[in-house]
């Protein structure tokens, strides 16, 4: 008989626990390459999972599947970022992300460039040069000239006009503030949102770039009024 129960002993030890896998890693600004700071990141897992990434770095853990990583940065301007990974065993997954705006904000048509060399140009090595100077520095100046306008659309756009469609959770914050008559408190805020202080405060900095709401400070905390 213990013969028996010391088989089914090893026996329960042989069998693996449940896989789990780590997935982490940083999130990079496209523009400067480094670190962003205070990004909410989410992955689709059940139940859903989601941290505020205060120093650019994120950590999850979940079993074997397919999911999607989701970047949302409130700094100078929204970045984002998103990534699908797939597990198939346990182990650590590191995924840095690149966050960068949505790339229809940027509208710009590079035109084609079309050169033609004929045989005189192939017999005079100077022309020859000089085609070959024109050849590389076209690219160059629409480049330039796409990081300039791109630029200045940036400048453009944080004058935003009061039609624009906020995003359903910042929708949220300014029906919260109109119906408490136009101004409360951010702790209150919070209480009413169930957000974390981390998400409120970008949340309120995010509508203060956007000119609908004004951060005033008062004792310890804030009152947040609504521009209308």
């Amino acid at each position: 008989m213990s013969r028996f129960l010391l088989i089914a002993l090893l026996l329960l030890t042989l069998i693996p626990a449940g896989k789990s896998a780590t997935i982490e890693g940083r999130i990079y600004s496209w523009e400067t390459f480094e670190p962003v700071k205070s990004c909410i990141v989410t992955l689709n897992s059940t139940p859903l999972q989601k941290i505020v990434a205060v120093n650019g770095s994120y950590s999850f853990e979940a079993p074997p599947g397919v999911y999607r990583i989701e970047v949302v940065c409130y700094s100078d301007q929204n970045l984002f970022a998103e990534e699908t990974i797939e597990i198939r065993q346990n182990g650590t997954f590191h995924i840095d992300m690149l966050a960068q705006p949505p790339i229809e904000e940027l509208n710009v048509t590079v035109p084609e460039i079309n050169l033609t060399f004929d045989e005189e140009m192939t017999k005079n090595p100077y022309t020859w040069n000089l085609n070959t100077v024109f050849l590389y520095a076209v690219p160059a100046v629409l480049a330039a000239t796409v990081l300039v306008y791109y630029h200045l659309s940036r400048r453009e756009r944080a004058e935003i006009s009061d039609d624009e469609v906020l995003p359903e959770d910042l929708n949220e914050i300014i029906e919260i503030i109109r119906k408490e008559g136009g101004r409360i408190t951010q702790k209150e805020l919070r209480k009413r949102t169930g957000y974390s202080d981390a998400k409120i405060s970008l949340m309120i900095a995010d509508l203060e770039k956007r000119g609908k709401v004004e951060k005033v400070k008062k004792g310890r905390g804030n009152i947040i009024f609504l521009k209308e």
